[in-house]
């Protein structure tokens, strides 16, 4: 019996040995939902330990993408600060799903988006085009009474235009957005709920701009390329994630003002801001929802074509006429899954 209890004893002080000789891998999450990087910029995502493991020596952290594809990594050992510093040159222009692994196993407890962005690369205001081209915009964000008169006064005149959608117009009015689609329109994006994007925080922000996409992708069945920001407010934290979603950024050359109440009697005015200074390349912005725009379309268009000799193509077809190449999209199904990096 002595024999038997000093085996037992010797058990019981060496398991708790053993079991303190275990290897257990770290468990992290991103503090941030959202992440911004720049080319030629450093960029640092920062993580949480959510339980530090137990090993000897270092681990190899990688930050891996959707795709599993690598982009970046990291000793850690014990007690340190766990981050990525990351370095960005253009082959990583887009967004990045983001998750960390260690020998073979995903530690990450969440998720954090990354978009990579040149912040030196300007919003399209108006095309560089040898053609003599121009595009009619819209700006369909609170109503929608227009609709059926704006489209038809484009059909007399065999015109497409291109139609930047909130995703809450799509919600409101989806007969409406339909309508647009079906008649051959270009459809693209003006955030979700149309906000003063820079009063907004970061997150915020990429809500906005993705949502938006999002909804259009669900509702419509298209992948918008254009993002146009309300009120004509961004900056890089705005493009970086647009341009990550497939969208180039795109303001206007001539705006009618055909949302100013005090040209709701005075149609004529609005003829006018319309119509002066329009030259191949011009991006001309309307609303949808604007102060007679329909009646203001059907003086101005016919200016545009028989008076100035222009042709009026979308805004898609002029920003390619003028050699821009818009971001990947990474929705379409033909895109390429797998890319290599050069590190």
């Amino acid at each position: 019996m002595k024999k038997l209890l000093s085996t037992l004893l010797i058990l019981c002080l060496l398991l708790p040995a053993a079991a303190v000789g275990e290897e257990t891998l770290p468990k992290v999450k991103f503090p941030a939902a959202n992440s911004l990087g720049y080319l030629d910029m450093e960029c640092v995502i920062s993580l949480e330990i959510v339980n530090p493991g137990y090993f000897t020596g270092s681990k190899t952290l990688e930050l891996r993408d959707r795709y599993n594809r690598l982009i970046g990594t990291r000793e850690y050992r014990l007690g340190q600060q766990a981050y990525f510093r990351l370095q960005f040159d253009e082959t990583f222009l887009g967004g990045f799903d983001l998750s960390v692994w260690c020998d073979g196993r995903k530690i990450s407890t969440n998720s954090s988006y990354l978009a990579v962005g040149d912040r030196h690369r300007r919003a399209v205001v108006k095309a560089d085009t040898p053609e003599n081209w121009i595009s009619v915009a819209f700006d369909c964000t609170f109503q929608d009474d227009q609709t059926d008169a704006i489209l038809e006064v484009l059909r007399e005149n065999g015109v497409k235009a291109t139609f930047f959608m909130s995703g809450t117009f799509v919600l409101s009015f989806p007969e409406s957005a339909r309508k647009i689609k079906d008649a051959g329109h270009e459809i693209a994006s003006s955030s979700w709920t149309h906000p003063h994007l820079l009063e907004l925080g970061q997150d915020v922000r990429f809500n906005q701009v993705r949502k938006g996409g999002q909804i259009i992708r669900e509702k419509l069945g298209v992948f918008p390329r254009l993002f146009m920001p309300p009120f004509g407010e961004f900056d890089a934290t705005i493009s970086a994630p647009a341009r990550a979603e497939g969208m180039e950024v795109v303001l206007w050359t001539i705006d009618s003002r055909d949302w100013d109440e005090k040209t709701a009697k005075e149609p004529a005015a609005v003829v006018k801001r319309a119509t002066t200074g329009v030259e191949p390349g011009s991006i001309v912005l309307f609303r949808l929802d604007g102060h007679n725009t329909a009646q203001v379309l059907a003086e101005a268009l016919p200016y545009y074509q028989e008076t100035l000799g222009l042709t009026l193509e979308t805004v898609g077809a002029l920003i390619a006429s003028s050699g821009i190449e818009l971001p990947p999209c990474p929705y379409e199904e033909t895109r390429v899954r797998v890319t290599e990096y050069a590190f």
